[in-house]
């Protein structure tokens, strides 16, 4: 995230493709505009999840766990996003080609694009972004996939094929 005050987001019509309007984060949607975000799955060679917890300052759903990512600014790829939001929320740097595209999930008023990454990297080496993100834990793929399951930790996806997708990286 950046300064929320001029965060600009490319409006997208119910099939994803570009309107050529914007809009400021948080002003209110026409119906049946959507706007596109992104979250990136992290699996690491344990067969475990990076999952962060949302800062308790956050308007929408503070203190939940989750897989790091947000909005897509406008003039963005959806990837380039995945790249940035990663990077600001946890440090950690990926090349767009290391990114792995999992999933498109459309919502109510949004697209979630969702990307997968294999890295190891230990929860110490990880620089949190203040006010976004409280704290990171790695979750055992398993206990992972039944807590977003239940939505106790929020996925880009729910679907089972999704889930596999992400068992598929850690092969």
């Amino acid at each position: 995230g950046r300064d929320r005050m001029t965060e600009l987001w490319d409006i997208n019509d119910g099939n994803g493709n570009l309107t050529g309007r914007t809009q400021e984060r948080g002003a209110l949607q026409t119906p049946g505009d959507y706007h596109l975000a992104v979250t990136v799955t992290v699996v690491n060679s344990k067969k475990e999840v990076l999952c962060t917890l949302r800062s308790m300052e956050k308007s929408v759903y503070p203190g939940v766990w989750e897989n790091p990512g947000g909005g897509v600014l406008s003039g963005e790829t959806s990837l380039e996003a995945a790249v940035r939001e990663l990077l600001e929320e946890t440090g950690i740097s990926a090349r767009p080609q290391e990114m792995v595209f999992l999933a498109r999930r459309k919502a109510e008023d949004f697209f979630m694009d969702v990307y997968g990454l294999k890295r190891d990297v230990s929860v110490d080496e990880l620089t949190l972004q203040p006010h976004e993100v409280d704290r990171a834990e790695w979750v055992p793929i398993d206990e992972w996939e039944q807590k977003a399951r239940s939505r106790e930790i929020l996925a880009g996806e729910y679907t089972d094929e999704f889930f596999a997708a992400v068992r598929g990286l850690v092969k």
